[in-house]
C-alpha cells in the first residue's frame, strides 16, 4: 500500500474526516454501532490484520504448529500454577462478587480465554480458524486443538474479537476460505449462528456482501454458507447497526443473485412446518431439544429453550405476522413485554 493511500486510511479510521468518535474511542466500548462509526472499525479491520510472524507470541507458535502435545502441556501447566495458588483458605482466581473460587482448571480455561492476538484482538478459537487458512499443512491438527480446547479444557467459545465477530461466524465469512468442517465443531459446541457483531450484524450480512458476484466459483461458496446459516438456525430478520436486514439484503441482489431468495423462501416454508407440528422442534432452527417454550402468544409454535438459544426473540419479527393469540385477552405477554390486545 502506497504512502498516500496509508495516510488516507489513517485518517479515516481516527475520525479526522468524519462524523462520529474516533476508533481509539470506540475501542474502549462493546456497543452496536453504525453509520460512520461502524465504517471506521470496518476500515480498520480491513487494513489491519493478525501476522503470524509479527503477532503471535510462543504459546501462538504452538498453535500455528498444531503441537497438540505442547497445547495439553501448557495446559497441565496452567492448571498446576493454579492449584498452587489457591490455598485451602479459598484465595485465588473467583468469578467476581461472590468471590467463589474457580476450580484449578476452570482457572487455566480462563487464562488461556481472555488471551488474542495482533490488532484485532483474535481470541483463541478466531485465531485457529485463522492458522487453518495460512497453515493448511496442519489444519488436522489444528482441528485436533480446537476440540482438546473445547472438551477437555472447557474454553468457552462465545469471544468475539474487536469487531465482536465470534469463531463460528468467522468459518462462515472468511472470503474466500469458508470452512463448514470447523463451524460444524463450534455449532456442536453450542456455537450460536445468529451471534450480532459490533457493526450489529449477523454473519448473514457477511456472506451476503458476495466479494466477486462475477466469479461463479465464489458465488457458489457464499451460497452454500448462507445454506449452511439458515440450515442450522439462522435468522434473515435481524437489523444490522443501520437498519438492514438479511432479508432485504437478498431482495436487492434478487437480480444477480436469486439463489439467496429461493434459499430463504424454502426455509421459510420448512419452518412453517415446523411451527404447525406440535411439541415437535423449535420454530427456527428445527432442533428438537427435549426442553422447548411455546409462543407465549399464540400459544402453539415451540422455541428452544432461551437459555440455550434466542430462536424465539429472533424469530418474532417474521413470526408476529402470523402469531395469532389464543383467546382475546387486555394484554398478552410475549418475551416479557406487552402486547395490547
Amino acid at each position: 500500500m502506497d504512502s498516500a493511500r496509508q495516510a488516507q486510511l489513517q485518517e479515516i479510521i481516527e475520525g479526522q474526516k468524519g462524523v462520529g468518535r474516533p476508533l481509539s474511542e470506540l475501542m474502549k466500548t462493546n456497543e452496536t454501532l453504525k453509520g460512520a462509526e461502524s465504517q471506521r472499525l470496518r476500515t480498520f479491520f480491513t487494513s489491519n490484520c493478525m501476522e503470524p510472524d509479527r503477532d503471535l507470541d510462543q504459546y501462538g507458535r504452538i498453535l500455528a504448529m498444531g503441537d497438540l502435545d505442547g497445547v495439553k502441556a501448557d495446559f497441565e501447566e496452567r492448571v498446576a500454577r493454579h492449584a498452587a495458588m489457591a490455598p485451602d483458605s479459598g484465595a485465588g482466581p473467583s468469578t467476581g462478587a461472590a468471590a467463589v473460587p474457580l476450580s484449578p482448571g476452570a482457572a487455566a480455561a480462563q487464562d488461556i480465554y481472555a488471551l488474542c492476538w495482533g490488532p484485532t484482538l483474535v481470541p483463541i478459537y478466531n485465531l485457529l480458524g485463522l492458522l487453518r487458512i495460512i497453515f493448511p499443512e496442519n489444519a488436522r491438527e489444528h482441528l485436533a486443538i480446537a476440540r482438546f480446547m473445547i472438551e477437555t479444557a472447557k474454553v468457552p467459545i462465545d469471544k468475539g474479537d474487536l469487531s465482536g465477530t465470534r469463531a463460528l461466524s468467522h468459518a462462515l465469512s472468511t472470503k474466500p476460505g469458508f470452512d463448514f468442517e470447523y463451524a460444524q465443531l463450534l455449532y456442536d459446541a453450542g456455537g450460536d449462528v445468529n451471534t450480532r457483531n459490533r457493526y450489529g450484524g449477523t454473519v448473514a450480512h457477511e456472506i451476503a456482501l458476495i466479494w466477486a458476484p462475477k466469479d461463479v466459483s465464489a458465488v457458489a461458496r457464499s451460497i452454500q454458507a448462507f445454506k449452511w446459516f439458515l440450515e442450522h438456525g439462522g435468522s434473515v430478520d435481524i437489523a444490522d447497526g443501520d437498519g438492514m436486514t438479511v432479508r432485504q439484503m437478498a431482495r436487492r441482489l434478487a437480480s444477480s443473485v436469486p439463489s439467496l431468495n429461493k434459499l430463504i423462501a424454502e426455509t421459510d416454508r420448512k419452518r412453517k412446518g415446523f411451527a404447525k407440528t406440535p411439541n415437535s422442534c423449535c420454530g427456527l432452527c428445527g432442533r428438537g431439544d427435549a426442553d422447548m417454550r411455546r409462543c407465549g402468544r399464540c400459544k402453539a409454535t415451540r422455541y428452544c429453550d432461551p437459555s440455550a438459544r434466542d430462536c424465539q426473540k429472533l424469530d418474532w419479527p417474521h413470526h408476529k405476522k402470523n402469531c395469532v393469540k389464543v383467546m382475546e385477552t387486555d394484554t398478552v405477554s410475549f418475551l416479557g413485554n406487552k402486547f395490547t390486545a
